[in-house]
């Protein structure tokens, strides 16, 4: 089976740092997948928080993830410090791609690079909706925010 390889958009809107912790380790002793997958998770969580959003309410409509891809580049173990960037792109219709890249501070090193794409949904009606515009235009203002 070929690897994936994920790109991301090149515009980060948001950085978090996060302390990886013993609790996040796997039997190998190192950043376990299910913790990445949940440190992304927060990290897409803050970057809408940031921007007055929650996930279940971005003027009115809720975010689903319809897809989720990562595409690792090296190990992390406890203590290490991740600096993970936030970007939005690839805007449809309906959804858009949230790009992760996630660097360990002291090495400057890429641990992993990873996709979500998403899509807008009216909850009440469980419809499909349109990317309102004006998150659209948020996104698209040059800003990286720091948590």
């Amino acid at each position: 089976m070929p690897r994936i390889k994920v790109s991301t958009p090149d515009n980060p809107r948001f950085r978090m740092e996060r302390k990886v912790g013993i609790s996040d380790l796997n039997y190998a002793k190192h950043l376990d997948s299910t913790a990445m997958v949940a440190i992304l998770h927060e990290a897409r969580l803050q970057m809408l928080g940031d921007l007055g959003f929650t996930e279940g309410n971005i003027y009115g409509l809720g975010l689903v993830v319809t897809d989720f891809a990562i595409e690792y580049r090296a190990e992390s173990f406890a203590n290490d410090t991740l600096i993970i960037d936030v970007s939005v792109g690839e805007f449809t219709r309906y959804g858009c791609d949230i790009g992760f890249t996630v660097n360990n501070a002291a090495l400057d090193q890429i641990v992993c690079k990873a996709k979500v794409g998403v899509v807008f949904m009216d909850f009440d009606k469980h419809q499909l909706a349109d990317v309102p515009a004006a998150f659209k235009t948020r996104i698209e203002m040059p800003q990286v925010r720091v948590a």
